[in-house]
C-alpha cells in the first residue's frame, strides 16, 4: 500500500472512483490488482514512463504487455490512453474500499497506547459488526503514546436521528460500554 493511498482513504476523486467501479465490474482478481500496485510502487520510473507524453502509446502498450499481469493489461492500456496514470494508485485505493464495502467489511481505525488483547479486539469486532451490519472488520492500527485513553475507535459514517448522514472520526464514548469494561476503566 502506498502512503498516498492510505492518507486519502475514503476521499477519492470522481475519476478514480469511476475507474475503480470499472475495475471491479471487469471481475479482475484482487491479487492481480495488488500485484500491479506492487510493481508500480517498486518501480517509480515505470509510472513516469507510462505518464511521459513523448513516449508513444504503442511503446507504453508494449511495456504493459511485458510487465503486468494478464488480467490488468487492457485496463492499464485504457488508463494510459486516457492520461490517468497519475491517479492509478488512487484508483487502486478506491477499488480496495469498494471491494470491502461489497464484502460488507467495516474498516476500523484504532489508535492505542497499549495494544488491545485478542479478546478485547474480538469484542470490538463483534460490536462493530453488529452496529454497522458488517460481516467482518479490517483494522488500521496505530500506536499513539500521547493518547489520553486506552483504546479509541474511528469510523467514517454515522446516521443521525434526523435521518442525515454524518461523516468523520468518532470515538467510543464510555457510556456505550458497561462500567467495568476494560475500555471504560482505562
Amino acid at each position: 500500500m502506498t502512503t498516498n493511498k492510505k492518507e486519502n482513504a475514503g476521499f477519492y476523486s470522481m475519476p478514480a472512483i469511476r475507474y475503480a467501479h470499472v475495475l471491479s465490474e471487469l471481475g479482475i482478481s484482487g491479487a492481480a490488482v495488488e500485484e500491479t500496485e506492487e510493481i508500480l510502487e517498486q518501480t517509480k520510473e515505470l509510472k513516469e514512463i507510462l505518464e511521459h507524453p513523448v513516449i508513444t502509446k504503442e511503446n507504453k502498450h508494449d511495456i504493459i504487455d511485458r510487465i503486468f499481469p494478464e488480467e490488468m493489461k487492457n485496463f492499464l492500456k485504457v488508463v494510459v490512453d486516457n492520461g490517468k496514470v497519475d491517479i492509478v494508485m488512487e484508483i487502486f485505493g478506491a477499488y480496495e474500499e469498494l471491494e470491502k464495502k461489497r464484502a460488507k467489511i467495516a474498516t476500523a481505525k484504532l489508535r492505542y497506547v497499549t495494544l488491545p488483547s485478542e479478546e478485547q479486539k474480538k469484542k470490538m469486532e463483534t460490536f462493530i459488526c453488529k452496529t454497522f451490519a458488517a460481516d467482518g472488520v479490517s483494522w488500521e492500527m496505530k500506536e499513539d503514546p500521547e493518547l489520553k485513553a486506552k483504546v479509541s475507535y474511528a469510523y467514517g459514517k454515522e446516521k443521525c436521528y434526523t435521518g442525515e448522514t454524518i461523516q468523520g472520526e468518532r470515538f467510543f464514548p464510555g457510556w456505550l460500554f458497561e462500567e467495568d469494561a476494560d475500555y471504560v476503566q482505562a
